[in-house]
């Protein structure tokens, strides 16, 4: 049976108006109760009342007031029906019987009186420090997040059970306690605030970099505990702490979509895009540091921690980071936080401002500290220096541990791969047999799947006529030539110079990395093709192409993309949104140059990005079967379509014009 539309709105209205309003009426029936655990079951009363009444009835005007009212009418109940109530618990339920409601207005106007301070003193309970880390985490999540249960086990890789008993024992443990609903005074107050500062870190944290699973972030915890940062400094906004950890992480949620390639894989802060990196949050993060400094007091570790933050965001390219500046605010953080992870990263920024063998002999002192033990990012900070002193097989072994001991997927296939390189760059390259080079030029990532099948046709020739096990530097030109005459003497003009570009390439590569000094195409010329007989498209009738508004936005684009670039048609369709520079006019196809485009290819692209942030740029129209599966790169994680291919593109130009691609002459 297929649910009522209006019933369907009706539920997801009260799943929002949960998460944005549990906080304020769960805070408010425990300064009512002074039970934390009763007053989280009785909102729950309230909200499955919602869900029966409002599918009928409709969503009130005012749905927390409701929520609020019908919770506050349960508290009044369950205190009558205590039989041995003291008099007092008699007497309050009388009181707010007899209590006039008002009007709807008047409740609401009652609710925002206290919710400020309400909620903020439900912020300090959940965080009490005398419960565990798991345990703030679970409780904050479900009390101010009003997350469900299912929802904060599958965020943090758990199962439901062991997140339910975190959450009851964490309110076993503040009953027992009789923690006061309230907000504390005094060191007491600084003390506490510091543990709901460190839940709401831990939550970022565990969102920016997931220290478990199959992804590399997880957004919707950054995005929760950014909610519940800017929460917080409305309640607390004479606080700098507050405004230090509102900064960090507005400043460090800035760079979330250039964090990843694009089929997911973790990229490093020096590789990425930073036009990518989101302006608008880094200006909220400029803004909150500068309130931070405004509230005064001494530099705290989140304020300091957002100032080498900006350190990053002010840097236009990796190349113009203040690394000096940075080892200067981490020496001032190890004063005010000495923790092992501190030391850790100031290693790190003091291998970038003053070499190496800096950061190497910090990270060594730091080997027997029992709070890095199984740390996966010792070994890998070590491994990183290592390779940049030039000890690859010590590095090798390095990210191998480091590989072993973290449980992200992404990240330790990552370590594999940087120890597979470190291993290639130690071993004497006079042991590198000409299938190894082979293979590994093959498996470059930043080659398609049509040049791949084009390259093997090339490689497999040389392998077979000169042997496998041929070591990569006793090839010679003459050899490769003499393959050549074997092989495609007689072959046409443009076969014959797609193998040579292979061959090309293949050199190339292996001279980047050292392994051969001689170019293996020397003995071999390129023949001249015959020139095409297609004449290009008339000018006229190329310029009348972008003013058919018959035509979808997606073609209109590619074709001026292609006019204003002069790019390859190939580089254009391999475009992802992510590798997009809006505001240069420009984007990077993995392993490619920049394509540069003018001002009518910039007024199309805002139409065919449309809110995505990952995936192919030009998208085919229909996603594609189940049994055509194209690759991760290829696939737009938000629509589920495929990249659009060349056959299409080159189909839809001729049905459109009569014309070939290769007929659309640039500029």
């Amino acid at each position: 049976m297929i649910e009522p539309v209006m019933s369907r709105d009706a539920h997801r209205a009260v799943d929002e108006v949960w998460k944005m309003e549990s906080a304020r009426i769960i805070a408010g029936l425990v300064r009512m109760l002074g039970d934390v655990g009763l007053a989280e079951e009785l909102a729950q009363d309230a909200l499955l009342a919602a869900l029966e009444r409002w599918p009928d009835s409709g969503v009130p005007d005012n749905p927390g007031a409701w929520l609020m009212a019908v919770s506050k009418r349960r508290a009044i109940d369950h205190l009558r029906r205590g039989e041995r109530l003291e008099r007092g618990h008699e007497q309050l339920a009388h009181e707010l019987a007899t209590r006039p409601d008002g009007t709807e207005a008047e409740t609401d106007a009652a609710l925002d009186d206290e919710v400020g301070d309400d909620v903020l003193r439900l912020m300090f309970v959940s965080c009490h420090p005398a419960l565990s880390a798991e345990s703030r985490v679970a409780l904050t999540l479900r009390l101010l997040g009003g997350l469900r249960t299912d929802e904060i086990a599958r965020a943090f890789l758990v199962s439901e059970p062991t997140v339910a008993q975190r959450v009851v024992r964490a309110k076993r443990t503040l009953a027992e306690l009789g923690v006061p609903f309230e907000v504390p005074t005094g060191p007491d107050r600084a003390a506490r605030l510091s543990s709901v500062l460190e839940v709401i870190y831990l939550v970022f944290n565990e969102g920016y970099a997931a220290s478990a699973g199959d992804g590399w972030m997880r957004q919707d915890l950054c995005q929760e505990a950014l909610r519940l940062g800017r929460l917080l400094a409305g309640l607390a906004p004479g606080e700098a702490e507050v405004h230090g950890l509102i900064a960090l992480m507005e400043l460090q949620a800035s760079r979330l979509a250039a964090r990843t390639g694009p089929s997911g894989e973790p990229v490093a802060l020096h590789e990425q895009n930073r036009g990518r990196w989101d302006q608008l949050l880094i200006r909220r993060g400029f803004a909150a540091l500068l309130r931070a400094r405004q509230s005064g007091g001494p530099l705290g570790p989140y304020v300091l921690q957002a100032a080498i933050a900006v350190c990053h965001a002010r840097a236009r390219t990796a190349e113009e980071t203040d690394w000096a500046q940075i080892a200067a605010l981490y020496e001032t953080l190890v004063r005010v936080l000495p923790t092992p992870v501190v030391q850790l990263n100031r290693a790190v920024a003091l291998a970038m401002a003053y070499g190496p063998e800096a950061g190497l002999a910090l990270v060594d002192t730091l080997a027997a500290e029992p709070a890095l033990k199984g740390y996966h990012r010792v070994p890998s900070v070590r491994g990183d220096l290592l390779v940049r002193l030039g000890r690859h097989e010590e590095a090798r072994r390095e990210f191998e541990r480091a590989a072993a001991l973290t449980l992200n997927v992404p990240e330790r296939t990552i370590l594999l791969e940087r120890a597979q390189t470190c291993a290639d760059a130690a071993r004497p390259e006079s042991a590198v047999t000409l299938a190894e080079a082979a293979s590994a030029f093959l498996a470059r990532a930043d080659l398609d799947a049509a040049t791949v099948r084009s390259y093997r046709q090339t490689m497999s020739r040389l392998r077979r006529d000169l042997g496998d096990d041929i070591p990569l530097r006793g090839v010679t030109a003459g050899q490769v030539a003499e393959v050549f005459a074997a092989a495609w003497e007689s072959a046409a003009a443009a076969t014959w110079n797609r193998h040579r570009g292979a061959v090309r390439s293949f050199s190339c590569w292996t001279a980047d990395r050292g392994r051969l000094g001689e170019d293996l195409a020397a003995g071999i010329g390129r023949r001249p093709e015959p020139r095409s007989r297609t004449r290009p498209m008339e000018p006229p009738r190329v310029e009348a192409l972008w003013k058919r508004q018959d035509l979808a936005p997606r073609e209109r684009a590619l074709w001026l993309m292609l006019h204003e670039s002069a790019a390859g048609i190939g580089s254009v369709l391999a475009l992802n949104v992510e590798d997009l520079d809006l505001a240069g006019m420009r984007g990077r196809a993995p392993g490619s140059r920049w394509i540069h485009w003018r001002s009518g290819t910039a007024e199309l692209i805002p139409q065919l990005v449309a809110g995505r942030r990952r995936g192919p740029l030009f998208l085919s129209e229909r996603r594609p079967g189940p049994g055509r599966r194209p690759a991760p790169g290829d696939l737009c994680p938000e629509t589920g379509r495929r990249r659009l291919s060349y056959e299409r593109a080159e189909y839809l130009f001729k049905r459109a014009t009569g014309h070939t691609l290769h007929q659309l002459r640039s500029r």
